[in-house]
């Protein structure tokens, strides 16, 4: 009798984070998936319809794990705090799984993940439509352009390398920067 293996989606997107991990976001195929889960490349496509398909569904769990982690965090918070506890939890999420960011960071990789690019997109409407900045008028639109673009902007020279700085000063840095960013949203004062 032969032995059925057992494979689930789970298992793929697991070891295919692991892999980038390990080995970057270059050396992710499917191949290479399926020889690290000791299956034939047909069985991965069962799961996936390309290479593309599988950083997709990597970043879409990524970015849902960030919001999940958000949610959690901005339980009862409102306002200026709002955008502070976000960035935080943003940043902190991206320089956890450093290896994974470049996927949300990336215009030319998010680009072609739909299914990513939407979540992320998602999940910034639902943090500015919370604070009601969705509908402030061309103010709090500029403002929130400026938080993403300083939010995502120090986070790329942060885990590019740019910033040569101690951790800690890193840290004041991030601070100083998005609280001018948070400063801008006088809507909220």
């Amino acid at each position: 009798m032969v032995k059925r293996r057992t494979l689930s989606r789970e298992q793929v997107l697991d070891r295919a984070n692991e892999m980038i991990a390990s080995e970057g976001l270059s050396h992710l195929t499917i191949r290479a998936l399926a020889s690290q889960l000791d299956v034939r490349p047909q069985s991965i496509y069962n799961y996936v319809d390309s290479r593309d398909d599988l950083l997709d569904q990597v970043g879409l769990t990524f970015v849902n794990e960030i919001a999940d982690r958000l949610m959690r965090r901005l339980v009862g918070v409102a306002g200026k705090e709002a955008l502070w506890v976000f960035a935080h939890e943003f940043r902190a999420g991206c320089k956890q799984q450093q290896h994974l960011a470049p996927l949300l960071l990336n215009l030319n990789d998010l680009q072609q993940l739909t299914a990513t690019h939407q979540a992320l997109v998602d999940l910034y409407q639902q943090m500015f439509k919370s604070l009601h900045l969705d509908e402030a008028g061309n103010t709090a639109l500029v403002a929130s352009t400026l938080y993403r673009s300083a939010l995502f902007g120090f986070i790329v020279q942060e885990i590019g390398g740019f910033l040569r700085l101690s951790a800690r000063k890193v840290d004041q840095r991030f601070d100083q920067t998005m609280q001018l960013a948070i400063d801008q949203f006088t809507t909220l004062d």
